[in-house]
């Protein structure tokens, strides 16, 4: 049988996507490689495990399964903190050297290969459970066309998406990624969420952003939602995008530091019974769930205050608009403040795996979230580091060279594993380029999205 380690190389070679399904297809009956892909891409199967440890090759005397058998005791928790470091030390010494190396990418939670859960279920249809996230769609007209009145409007916010999956009944919780990675925050939002959950087994959805330093114990007062009327303030609590993103990046990754996670602040904007959440599907009305979610977090509030505790979490910027007139003035509102824009939402709208049509995203600037397809290196000053990043929608049918807006560190440390990541980039508009395939007019670098693995389609480009 092929090794893991050969078939994972060949399948880093090629960045097509159809190459890679063909790849695993060919591969379909090694077993060996599907318990990898398991454990390596299954946003539920965790190891607690941030750091490789050091660790010799004493001997080859484990086998895969034997690894799989002792990983098994790291993912259910049998055993924890110090003894489990020992447990993988143990594996990845006693195991054979290429296999220690695939060990090393199921613990880090990434094959390193470009393969995604949406190409494995390609080749295994529903093989690894998918994430659920629910998406808005662009403005488009024929959309508004048919928007039910009176809605909510929300302020559209600038940080990373996350959800918060409280589990009352076992006291536990878990913030994941919108792609279902784990977020770590050494420990200091998990009372509050217990708190706000109040006994209750939900997942909250909403962005993390990240407080300046000499404000990071209060929250910015900008829109709120007083009675449907519309109250706007400037708000300069938060660190910008880059910086705020760039601090939340490190949660990804088990290196958070303590100091950084006392200024992470939680903005929420929707609750979804647990089991809801794992069936992919909730039929609960969307003005009935902010309800919820509004009294939970006027409670919380309250605590925090008659406490005087840190408020962590806070409720999304909301109104309520009776008419297209009423959206198209308070976007401009948004936008004359140098927000990115506003989330128009029909009140009884359903929660869903989706992307729905019941959510519309107004934005200022037009940006996308596109996959890394190849790096290329840069001439004159910046000969020898990074020139571009050639990217592409996830469908293919959509290529375009990013050379703008990286800063000098970043052309010196953005190397060629940034390949297979997704980025987010700005542009003026859609078009046709010399060769007559759709590209990007006037690309510009945002930022390297860890918490997303996979890019945009061509169809949800505006």
């Amino acid at each position: 049988m092929i090794k893991v380690l050969d078939i994972l190389h060949e399948l880093e070679a090629t960045t097509s996507k159809n190459k890679k399904i063909e790849i695993l297809t060919k591969h379909a009956n090694n077993s060996y490689l599907w318990d990898v892909i398991k454990l390596a891409l299954d946003p539920f199967t965790q190891f607690y495990i941030r750091k490789i440890p050091v660790y010799t090759h004493e001997s080859s005397k484990e086998f895969l399964d034997d690894a799989f058998e002792h990983l098994e005791k790291l993912s259910s928790r049998k055993i924890t903190g110090n003894k489990a470091i020992d447990c993988l030390t143990y594996i990845l010494s006693n195991t054979a050297p290429d296999d220690a190396l695939v060990i090393e990418r199921i613990i880090s939670k990434d094959l390193k290969c470009g393969v995604n859960i949406g190409i494995v279920n390609k080749v295994k249809p529903n093989f690894i459970f998918e994430y659920p996230v629910m998406l808005c769609s662009k403005l488009e007209q024929r959309l508004l066309d048919k928007f039910k009145f009176p809605a909510i409007v929300q302020h559209k916010l600038d940080g990373m998406r996350f959800n918060a999956i409280v589990r009352s009944s076992t006291n536990t919780v878990e913030f994941r990624s919108r792609s279902g990675k784990i977020l770590d925050f050494n420990g200091l939002l998990e009372q509050d969420f217990l708190y706000l959950a109040f006994g209750k087994d939900v997942v909250y959805d909403g962005e993390l952003l990240i407080a300046k330093p000499d404000l990071y114990s209060a929250f910015g007062k900008g829109v709120v939602y007083d009675s449907g009327s519309l109250i706007t303030k400037p708000d300069n609590t938060y660190e910008d995008r880059k910086v705020g993103n760039g601090i939340l990046s490190r949660a990804n990754k088990g290196k958070l530091s303590v100091a950084d996670s006392e200024q992470v602040r939680a903005v929420l904007w929707d609750t979804i019974p647990y089991d809801d959440f794992i069936k992919h599907k909730s039929k609960v009305p969307y003005i009935t769930r902010f309800a919820d979610l509004s009294l939970g977090l006027a409670n919380y509030s309250k605590h925090c205050g008659a406490r005087g505790l840190v408020k962590r979490i806070q409720l999304a910027d909301t109104g309520s608009v009776d008419n297209l007139n009423d959206v198209y003035e308070t976007f401009k509102i948004y936008l004359d403040q140098g927000h990115e824009g506003i989330i128009l939402k029909e009140a009884n709208g359903i929660w869903e795996f989706n992307r729905v049509q019941h959510q519309i995203k107004f934005k200022g600037e037009l940006e996308c979230d596109l996959e890394v397809i190849d790096w290329v290196e840069g001439s004159n000053k910046y000969e020898g580091l990074l020139g571009a990043l050639v990217c592409s929608t996830e469908d293919g049918l959509l290529k375009v060279s990013v050379g703008s807006g990286f800063s000098d560190l970043q052309r010196q440390t953005i190397d060629r594993s940034i390949i297979g990541k997704i980025i987010t980039v700005k542009y003026n508009e859609r078009i046709t380029n010399k060769a007559g395939d759709e590209s990007l007019f006037l690309p510009i670098f945002i930022e390297i999205r860890e918490d997303k693995t996979v890019a945009n389609t061509i169809l949800e480009l505006e």
